[in-house]
């Protein structure tokens, strides 16, 4: 083999890696695309930054997703649980539990959480107990 073989092999290989790394770390970040391997990283975000308790094992169709810049982060968690659960969740939670949350018409509650824990600006959470839903979405600046 070529010593120019070999350079260009290498050179293709360093570009291989190089796009790899591109694809699975930089683009997520800034496309707010939470990859697998950062879901516990980022429900961890959310109830750290919402002084909530962790989610119960009974939560179910856990999803989690991202919005913000590089200046500025938002951690999007729902999941579904009965409102005997969800009960027992908020009363868990620090910084919910003394909380009078806002009502709509619907019964859909909404709790304010500003600011947040570790620095963090807060956030909401939504709880729609007709569907039995929750969505948190706790910010960092």
């Amino acid at each position: 083999m070529t010593v120019k073989k070999i350079v260009c092999r290498t050179l293709l290989a360093l570009l291989v890696v190089f796009l790899l790394f591109i694809g699975l770390f930089v683009i997520p970040y800034f496309a707010n695309i939470i990859m697998p391997w950062d879901r516990s990283d980022a429900i961890e975000a959310a109830i750290t930054w919402g002084g909530l308790a962790d989610l119960p094992d009974a939560a179910e169709d856990i999803s989690v997703g991202t919005e913000g810049s590089m200046f500025t982060r938002t951690f999007i968690v729902r999941f579904e649980l009965d409102n005997d659960a969800i009960d027992a969740w908020i009363k868990k939670s620090a910084r919910m539990k003394n909380i009078v949350p806002f009502t709509d018409e619907e019964g859909t509650q909404l709790y304010e959480i500003r600011p947040g824990e570790e620095g963090s600006i807060g956030g909401t959470v939504l709880i729609d107990r007709l569907n039995h839903r929750v969505m948190i979405s706790m910010s960092w600046s």
